[in-house]
């Protein structure tokens, strides 16, 4: 295991007056929070320090309400390629 700076973008899809989400980091929860998105902003972004393995490891977002989904990643300030928060190390 080694500690990796992340950097996770989450953004909302659609008008929901509620936002509220759980974010895992390869399978463990990580944040839990209520959150509503200020006007004239298009994402918000999560930033952690949390150890990974290498090969597979995965960010997952459950939606409580509204729709949120994720955006861009970033490990140690470099942008990953990732498939619904799928990456390998």
């Amino acid at each position: 295991m080694k500690e990796y700076k992340i950097d996770i973008e989450i953004h909302q899809v659609g008008n929901h007056k509620k936002n509220d989400y759980r974010l895992f980091v390869s399978g463990s929860l990580i944040l839990e929070r209520p959150w509503n998105l200020p006007g004239g902003y298009s994402h918000q972004v999560v930033h952690l320090t949390c150890n990974l393995n290498k090969g597979e490891n995965r960010v997952r977002i459950e939606n409580l309400g509204g729709h949120l989904r994720l955006g861009k990643i970033n490990i140690d300030d470099r942008e990953i390629e990732h498939n619904d928060g799928q990456f390998i190390l």
